[in-house]
Order: C-alpha cells, then structure tokens, then sequence
C-alpha cells in the first residue's frame, strides 16, 4: 500500500507560506498609512501668575497667530480665548508665532492653580496642555 505522505507536507507548507506572505502584504498596506495628516510640532512653554498668562515659543515649526486658541481650565471654570497679533510679541516681525515669540495676555482666572492648553485650530493638534500656578511664588 503507498502513502503519500510526502506531498501532503508539502502542500501543507505551501499554503501556509501563502497565507503568512498575504497577511504580512495585508498587514503593510494597512498600516504604511497610519500617522499621515499630523499637525505642526512646537516647543512651548507657559508661566503665569495673578493676572496673566504667558505662552513662550522654544522651537520648532512656526505659527499663524489665528490658527491658534488657548484652553484655560481653573476649579471654578473653563474658557477658550483665540489668539490675535495684539497679544503676540513678534521678534522678527513676521506675523508667525515663531521662535523667541511671547503671548502675554490677562487670563482672568480665580483660584490658585489651572490647567493650559494651547490648541492648532485647523489640525486640532494640542501644542500644549500644562497646569500652572496662578500665585506669584514670591507669596
């Protein structure tokens, strides 16, 4: 009696070498497209103190001032503010919040601490999300 054992292996491990090359061509179509539409990348730093808030722009990609809303979170309440060329400190002139840049505007909060976001509007990209101190350190 013939077995033919043999070239039952061999099918077996041909379609498994299939299956295996279709899930990793599946596979790296799949995720070759992941992370496609990022939003800009910016170092930023923020400060504040009784009265007002201070966004510092440290590196990275520049800015258009109106695409760019702050996110201001106390105990008590929350509130979006947009940002406008009046509350920019442009180093160069340019109209970009930019390296070097400031915004400084009064943040009219209560309490003794909140929480700062700084949004890219279009790509709806957090730039920033720190908590802050309202107190002067000095008190």
């Amino acid at each position: 009696m013939a077995t033919r054992a043999q070239s039952e292996t061999v099918g077996v491990v041909l379609l498994v070498a299939v299956v295996v090359t279709l899930v990793g061509l599946v596979s790296a179509v799949a995720l070759s497209d992941i992370g496609g539409d990022e939003g800009p990348l910016a170092d930023l730093d923020v400060s504040a103190n009784e009265t007002n808030l201070t966004v510092e722009h440290r590196g990275g990609d520049d800015l258009a001032v109106g695409d760019l809303a702050i996110v201001l979170r106390s105990s008590s309440e929350s509130r979006r503010v947009t940002v406008d060329r009046i509350n920019l400190t442009d180093r160069n002139g340019d109209g970009q919040f930019g390296l070097g840049d400031r915004i400084v505007r009064a943040h009219g909060l209560d309490g003794d601490s909140a929480n700062v976001a700084v949004v890219h509007t279009p790509s709806n990209t957090v730039l920033l999300d720190e908590a802050v101190s309202l107190r002067d350190p000095d008190f």
